[in-house]
């Protein structure tokens, strides 16, 4: 799998295929675009639309690669997810600060059913473990402080990834949740 920032970055990268090796295999030479992952998003909810490349490393004839395929994504996508990441990110910090996961997935004005929020909040807490590895890879937690000045532990697990991401991704132009995709080349939940 690749993720990369813009679908510049991406179409740049996969004029180049003949000269690239494949992931698998590192065999160069063999790979080819295999058709697209269609699914369901955000801006075209009513039918289906492309929302990964998928790339093809050939092992007909005398091509000599591994016969696998693997995906090619932009960082504003979320594998199984309906929303971008900017949705995302937006639902997730503010459920996290206010504590209303239902007030937060109404406020994107979404056409997700009413168990949603439910269901992405729990992938979201499962993918905790995960998220602050890879986060403290990037860099450390930002250390919280009471107005007092004294240091505290976070209110919550997701509050102190939410904060982990801002601090980490401060300097991005994207939303924290795209700029991890990119940096760790891994989907966020």
């Amino acid at each position: 799998m690749w993720i990369f920032a813009s679908k510049e970055q991406r179409d740049r990268r996969l004029a180049l295929l003949k000269c690239l090796p494949c992931p698998h295999c590192k065999h160069t030479g063999a790979l080819n675009r295999h058709g697209f992952l269609k699914g369901y998003d955000e801006l075209n909810f009513k039918q289906k639309a492309i929302r990964a490349i998928r790339v093809f490393c050939s092992d007909r004839a005398n091509a000599g690669g591994c016969g696998r395929t693997f995906s090619v994504w932009i960082a504003d996508k979320v594998k199984r997810l309906f929303l971008d990441t900017d949705s995302l990110w937006q639902f997730l910090e503010q459920a996290a600060t206010t504590g209303s996961k239902s007030q937060a997935f109404r406020d994107l004005q979404s056409s997700l059913s009413d168990s949603a929020p439910y269901r992405i909040w729990k992938r979201f807490l499962q993918a905790q473990a995960a998220i602050r590895t890879a986060l403290t890879a990037i860099g450390p937690p930002p250390k919280h402080v009471h107005q007092d000045g004294v240091p505290s532990p976070a209110q919550s697990a997701a509050q102190g990834t939410i904060a982990h991401l801002k601090a980490a991704f401060q300097d991005s132009s994207s939303n924290p949740i795209a700029a991890f995709q990119n940096a760790t080349q891994r989907f966020f939940i």
